[in-house]
């Protein structure tokens, strides 16, 4: 389903989708529209992605000890050399256990997510204007283009993404307009 822009109008839309907007027959009082400029002016605003991820641990465990006790290394005294416990460990191999943060303030560690927005600005169903990529870290999009319509020109703006995290609701927020002229 497409949304309809409405001329010099903002239009505020909270993720993805199809914004539309047909150029009227004249100009208002004024001759047929032929070969006249139009602007679009799209902004958006990106999340912010942490990293996530388990941590780098060495699953080899945080508590090897050697100490006195029964065979395990969990009971208190006795003589004898015993050979400790063996830490539950934290990492990736060989048990998966999730590596606990060492302060609340310190980011997850991991490969980072990034969105994948793309937006396009099609003409009669044919792109005339691709915004560019967006970069890992990135927390806006911002863009203005020009070009001449003629009456019943149908001019659509297109967000999308393969990112999951883009398809969340309120996850990308735009600010689309379009106007006659420069």
């Amino acid at each position: 389903m497409s949304t309809f822009l409405i001329q010099d109008q903002n239009y505020v839309q909270n993720g993805l989708g199809t914004l539309t907007f047909t150029v009227p027959a004249t100009i208002l009082n004024g001759p047929a529209i032929v070969n006249v400029p139009f602007t679009v002016r799209f902004q958006a605003t990106i999340p912010d992605y942490p990293a996530t991820g388990y941590g780098a641990g060495s699953g080899d465990g945080h508590g090897a000890g050697a100490g006195g006790g029964d065979i395990v290394g969990f009971a208190a005294g006795g003589s004898a050399l015993g050979n400790g416990g063996v830490g539950q460990g934290f990492g990736a191999v060989p048990n998966n256990y999730k590596q606990p943060p060492v302060d609340v303030r310190t980011p997850a560690s991991g490969a980072e997510v990034s969105s994948s927005l793309v937006v396009l600005v099609k003409k009669n169903g044919s792109t005339i204007y691709t915004a560019p990529a967006v970069v890992p870290g990135q927390l806006s999009l911002e863009f203005q283009t020009t070009f001449l319509c003629t009456a019943a020109d149908s001019i659509t703006v297109v967000l999308s993404s393969s990112a999951a995290a883009d398809n969340l609701l309120n996850s990308v927020k735009s600010n689309v307009s379009i106007s006659q002229g420069e």
